[in-house]
């Protein structure tokens, strides 16, 4: 048995198309409208392509999890790379990145969690004017949804200077479900459509670090400061402000959990920086509030191989909302 083969089930009715090999055993089979379960192949028959002519059933074709273009009639128009989610019942819906460019694409797409850190969930080519199956979701589960990164890399069929890949980052909402069901251009189903807006798009550029440049900049000012520095044992250490209002003015209109990973954000990107720039200690001011953001700092500070030792420090003027940062 293998991939793009049409089964049936032994114990049912059911009929699909294998789409992929779970292990030695196990199979996952596409039965209806991109609703796919794992089952064994001791309980599927594959279904003969004579099948059809002999009982009078239309030939049906295998799917693809990238699907190629197979008719010459107008593709609707659409700018921009989309995400449609397509629902399968009241419950679990189907999520499709769309690809209505002339160029096929290379597609990953990740989860982010809390912490930051990345999990791949698909890795794809996307060709032109099409679409590509990225995972399933429980609605009744949204406010679970990790957001999405999506990093895009357009082909290059001829030589020629790359572009740069593209990385997207979206947070579904339950706003985005607000809405009635639409057709989905390219999948013919309905569903609802979100944009991937280039404002909540990034180009990824190589990184090219000047340390003694980096460590000059944190002392040097600029029109908007984004460093204080105090006097302790006689050397300014800098010190990095978390508070979000500082780090984005429009902080109001943000969910408390995209606050968090900004503040987090912003905290990874300015030790980094401190590292490569081979300084000694660095303070974040992080607030007391109700002490989540401050515990993930120490978490992540006590599994970091660059830091010596950290400490609360400044409690006359912060209490616990200010950290010290003793680097290696």
């Amino acid at each position: 048995m293998k991939i793009g083969d049409r089964v049936r089930l032994m114990k049912g009715t059911e009929e699909g198309v294998v789409v992929k090999l779970l292990d030695k055993s196990l199979v996952e089979v596409e039965i209806e409208d991109g609703f796919a379960i794992p089952v064994l192949q001791s309980e599927l028959v594959v279904v003969s392509s004579d099948e059809s002519s002999a009982f009078d059933r239309p030939q049906t074709q295998p799917k693809k999890t990238t699907h190629k273009k197979e008719s010459t009639s107008p593709k609707p128009q659409l700018k921009g790379y989309h995400l449609a989610i397509i629902p399968l019942n009241d419950h679990l819906h189907s999520l499709y990145f769309i690809n209505p460019l002339k160029e096929d694409i290379l597609l990953l797409a990740n989860e982010v969690n809390g912490k930051n850190e990345e999990k791949t969930i698909l890795i794809d080519k996307v060709l032109s004017e099409n679409y590509s199956k990225i995972t399933e979701r429980d609605l009744d589960h949204l406010n679970t949804w990790s957001p999405f990164t999506f990093t895009i890399l357009v082909e290059n069929p001829k030589w020629s200077i790359p572009i740069r890949p593209e990385k997207i980052t979206l947070k579904i909402r339950a706003k985005d479900f607000q809405k009635e069901l639409i057709d989905i251009p390219f999948l013919n189903k309905k569903g609802y459509l979100i944009p991937l807006f280039q404002k909540s798009s990034e180009s990824i550029q190589p990184d090219k670090i000047d340390p003694e440049k980096l460590k000059n900049s944190f002392f040097e000012g600029n029109e908007k400061p984004e460093f204080q520095f105090k006097k302790n044992n006689n050397s300014n250490i800098p010190e990095i402000d978390l508070h979000i209002e500082s780090i984005d003015p429009n902080y109001e209109k943000l969910p408390k959990e995209d606050i968090l990973n900004i503040q987090l954000q912003k905290f990874e990107q300015k030790l980094n920086e401190a590292i490569m720039a081979g300084l000694d200690d660095i303070i974040f001011i992080h607030g007391v509030g109700n002490g989540v953001l401050r515990n993930k700092i120490h978490k992540q500070l006590s599994q970091h191989d660059n830091i010596q030792f950290f400490k609360d420090t400044h409690k006359e003027k912060f209490g616990y909302g200010a950290t010290l940062v003793k680097i290696k």
